[in-house]
């Protein structure tokens, strides 16, 4: 069992107090580990937490050891899907259990992640859907059975001391990714060979630190001058291509250490860069150093920081080579909800917000393709005037001189 976050724990407490809610009733990854400290590691689990703090976890039965020593809880509740062939049908046997807490528990008005934010790059967690079928009975168990979503999505966006420290960790994997990136992008290799040393650096991460889980969404390798260009998008996997001299060369990629995430972007130049790589370069370190410098805590809002960034890269002549925004929240997920960094963010970026910084710029000259280049690192916002903790304060050059 692990060390329980007070913190976290009593501010679900007052949110159930403000909703008059008995319970929140969790089925999504990432909000289970907010609740439970725990990563799941199943479908068919749920976290419940109830007004007076108690932690419950529902779980198929060969999950209750890992779940007693990974997480929080008070109390584990099993049931035998898929032992032997005892015909337990899983949707069934979490209902069952939900009426067993209700009554045990007294548990009428309940709060439930009835939505689920999903904008990751590569990865669809169809996993997730299996869950509609016991949303769906909710109403049927609980006299009150509430859309959740808000209030908890809002939970996560402030974290506690220990998920930041959790988030650290995830960094010290995204860390020796990006070493497998610059140590292995040269001329001769392909993108998916590039893409598997960087996953095999991740996944040999368990184990430091106490990491147990250790995940890399698919690097996303793009390289040459067109690829790099269209690197703004959602779907640039690695492909057969194989890197050359000149080439620029671009590593997206999410990890998570114990489901808390990471997503980082670094760039090189395969035998050095040249001029204008360099402007370019420079001119995205910058924009993210005016954007922390202008940060006012409870104040600056989501679209002034990117606005500051763009204008940034625009007055160092990059006006047309801005594509996108310029970050989003994280931790809990590769990329959560809020707060976002973008044309028409009114919320203001507070202490305890977690974000990308992830200024690029996609270029062409002489309307031939320049490449794309984008300098993605990830922000813990602090209590001063342009105070802000850079997790992912490791190289991010342009050649693989440092490593």
């Amino acid at each position: 069992m692990v060390t329980t976050d007070g913190e976290r724990l009593n501010q679900i407490q007052k949110a159930l107090r403000a909703n008059d809610w008995d319970a929140l009733v969790l089925f999504h990854t990432d909000n289970i580990l907010m609740a439970t400290g725990m990563f799941p590691g199943s479908t068919h689990v749920v976290a419940i937490v109830t007004g007076d703090g108690k932690v419950l976890v529902i779980t198929p039965w060969w999950r209750e050891h890992f779940v007693r020593d990974e997480s929080w809880a008070d109390d584990i509740l099993t049931y035998d899907w898929c032992k032997g062939f005892n015909g337990v049908e899983p949707v069934s046997a979490v209902a069952n259990l939900l009426k067993k807490c209700k009554s045990g528990l007294g548990l009428e008005k309940i709060g439930y992640d009835a939505k689920m934010h999903h904008y990751n790059p590569t990865k669809i967690p169809s996993e997730f859907f299996t869950y509609e079928q016991i949303k769906q009975q909710l109403p049927e168990i609980f006299e009150v059975a509430n859309d959740a979503t808000e209030v908890i999505n809002q939970l996560k966006s402030i974290k506690t001391a220990h998920e930041i420290e959790k988030i650290r960790l995830a960094h010290e994997v995204a860390k020796a990714g990006v070493k497998a990136f610059y140590q292995n992008a040269v001329a001769g290799i392909k993108e998916s060979d590039l893409a598997a040393e960087v996953n095999y650096a991740v996944l040999k991460m368990v184990g430091h630190q106490g990491i147990r889980y250790s995940y890399c969404d698919p690097p996303q390798i793009t390289s040459g001058p067109e690829r790099t260009f269209m690197a703004d998008t959602l779907s640039n996997h690695a492909t057969e291509r194989i890197l050359r001299q000149g080439d620029p060369v671009m590593l997206e990629f999410g990890v998570h250490a114990d489901g808390f995430w990471a997503d980082i972007t670094r760039n090189l130049i395969v035998g050095g860069p040249g001029e204008d790589y360099v402007r370019m370069h420079g001119a995205i370190l910058n924009a993210q150093k005016e954007a922390i410098d202008s940060y006012l805590p409870n104040q600056s809002t989501g679209e002034e920081l990117c606005r500051t960034a763009w204008e940034t890269m625009r007055r160092e002549g990059f006006a047309e080579g801005i594509t996108h925004f310029l970050g989003h929240g994280l931790g809990f997920a590769y990329h959560e909800d809020r707060p976002i960094l973008g044309p028409g963010e009114k919320i203001a970026i507070k202490p305890g917000h977690v974000t990308s910084l992830e200024p690029g710029l996609y270029l062409r000259k002489n309307g031939i393709a320049l490449g794309g280049i984008r300098v993605e690192d990830n922000v813990l916002w602090g209590k001063e005037r342009g105070q802000a903790e850079i997790l992912s304060s490791f190289y991010r050059g342009l050649d693989s001189k440092e490593w």
